[in-house]
């Protein structure tokens, strides 16, 4: 069974839940209600990330996290969607990418990465890295936690070439 396949057979009971579950169509009206991003909300959100490499479940549970997952909702001058590397994680590790993408885009003032491809890929991949920091530290707290999936992208990474699987990944399906 390929890589791929057995990636999507974990996931993807889980992603149409996280999906309908954190509204990734969101209200315009809560949009016009808010300014832009503070440069505040940037360093708060890059001090979250950081904690959540270190305690994905906390993080995400966290008062921090509920104000993170309703700001990245609700921001209007960033643009923190899927990509094809969101689309095959959930629960945690779905927290864990967009909250990785997050402070990937704001340290480096990325408010909409569709707009170029190379962005694009950078907060992909940004993304991943993210989800993969975040499983090492849940199998670190119970090797039951291990998906072989999962495993093999570490393995990619560590020989260098996870920017080159990323790349390689299946786009997103239509909505």
């Amino acid at each position: 069974m390929t890589f791929f396949r057995r990636f999507k057979q974990f996931f993807v009971t889980g992603l149409v839940t996280s999906f309908v579950a954190c509204g990734l169509l969101s209200a315009g009206a809560a949009q016009a209600e808010r300014g832009p991003a503070t440069a505040e909300e940037g360093e708060r959100i890059v001090k979250l990330a950081a904690v959540a490499d270190k305690d994905p479940l906390a993080a995400m549970s966290s008062a921090e996290g509920r104000w993170f997952q309703k700001w990245a909702d609700d921001v209007p001058d960033y643009m923190f969607g899927p990509d094809k590397g969101v689309f095959w994680f959930h629960n945690v590790l779905r927290f864990h990418h967009t909250v990785s993408t997050a402070a990937f885009q704001l340290q480096k003032k990325i408010k909409d990465p569709m707009r170029n491809e190379a962005d694009n890929e950078a907060k992909t991949l940004a993304g991943v890295e993210g989800v993969l920091r975040a499983y090492e530290s849940l199998v670190a707290k119970s090797p039951d936690n291990r998906v072989p999936a999962i495993d093999d992208l570490i393995a990619a990474r560590n020989k260098g070439g996870l920017a080159e699987l990323v790349k390689k990944m299946p786009p997103m399906p239509s909505r």
